[in-house]
């Protein structure tokens, strides 16, 4: 697996790398480890026609980013296997999905730096813009409790994970991460599904609504008993739980927080990148409101790089 880890010298994304290597397939993993510098405007000081020589800056400061990414490759060097570094200057959002797309990595992990509430809906954000933009899967990771994470405490593996059933063909593809990951049989796994409350002052709408959402259901517990059968067959401890809300992502944030999962993964089902930046997407409400780490999956993980590559290509 490829998988693109977007760091700096924050402890969020220390803490992100750790909860990687802690997985069991680190040692399948082929990194790719950035650092993005935004550039830096030629200006004139406090009016005294001296410019600064932006050329100059950016080079020291590359130099820098250079030499703590080679530091840090060192260190985890045994972890994975390989270690790519790269350091571009740009808009670090824009760098990280172009990176991802021109790489052909599988998946683009970042640490979430919004601890509070208003930090996480603020758009803008690299993890809101990378999750928005990229066509591979990204993880974004977020301390439990949305404390800063001690880099004296090791991050611990995924322990309770709530996996979003959205009656879509992928939804398997969303288990399929279980083993991907090859986490521990001891990993609590929630299988939920959230049916939209659908409101309408005409009768004759609500009625057709009504019997929308009746036809679904059916559906979503086949889909759930299937996942949870192959899930069970492997020796994880399995629940699975249909509950109603107004809102979908506020449903799955909800429950996740009930439960005290420490991972949601949820797919993205919208098919343009015109569709994935309309406010209100599921999947952008659970990254941004969520207090564990999102996992937005949007390629199969069964398939190779190349047939990824294929099919974000030909979509």
């Amino acid at each position: 697996m490829r998988v693109l880890a977007a760091v700096d010298r924050s402890a969020y994304s220390s803490y992100a790398l750790d909860c990687l290597k802690r997985m069991p397939c680190h040692d399948e993993v082929d990194l790719l480890l950035v650092t993005v510098s935004p550039r830096v405007p030629e200006y004139d000081l406090s009016g005294t026609m001296f410019a600064m020589d932006a050329a100059s800056v950016m080079q020291r400061e590359i130099e820098a980013i250079q030499e703590s990414l080679n530091a840090m490759a060192a260190f985890a060097r045994n972890e994975f296997r390989s270690i790519e570094t790269l350091s571009p200057i740009g808009p670090p959002g824009h760098e990280i999905v172009r990176l991802a797309r021109e790489k052909r990595v599988d998946l683009v992990l970042m640490g979430a730096t919004g601890h509070s509430a208003l930090a996480r809906v603020l758009l803008g954000s690299v993890s809101d813009y990378v999750a928005t933009h990229a066509d591979c899967s990204t993880l974004v990771v977020r301390p439990q409790g949305n404390q800063l994470p001690d880099p004296n405490i090791a991050s611990p593996a995924p322990s309770r994970i709530l996996i979003a059933i959205s009656n879509a063909e992928c939804d398997v593809d969303l288990a399929a991460w279980i083993a991907q990951l090859d986490l521990s049989p001891s990993t609590e796994i929630h299988l939920v599904y959230v049916q939209q409350i659908l409101h309408f002052y005409d009768q004759e709408l609500f009625h057709q609504a009504s019997k929308y959402r009746q036809d679904l259901r059916p559906i979503a517990v086949e889909t759930i008993e299937t996942i949870k059968e192959d899930l069970q067959s492997k020796g994880f401890t399995t629940h699975t739980k249909t509950i109603e809300s107004n809102h979908i992502g506020h449903g799955i944030v909800e429950y996740a927080e009930q439960q005290k999962c420490d991972l949601i993964i949820t797919g993205d089902q919208r098919e343009t990148l015109i569709q994935r930046l309309l406010l209100g997407s599921n999947s952008r409400h659970v990254l941004r409101h969520a207090h564990c780490s999102v996992l937005i999956s949007r390629t199969s993980v069964t398939a190779g790089v190349g047939d990824q590559a294929d099919k974000v290509a030909s979509g």
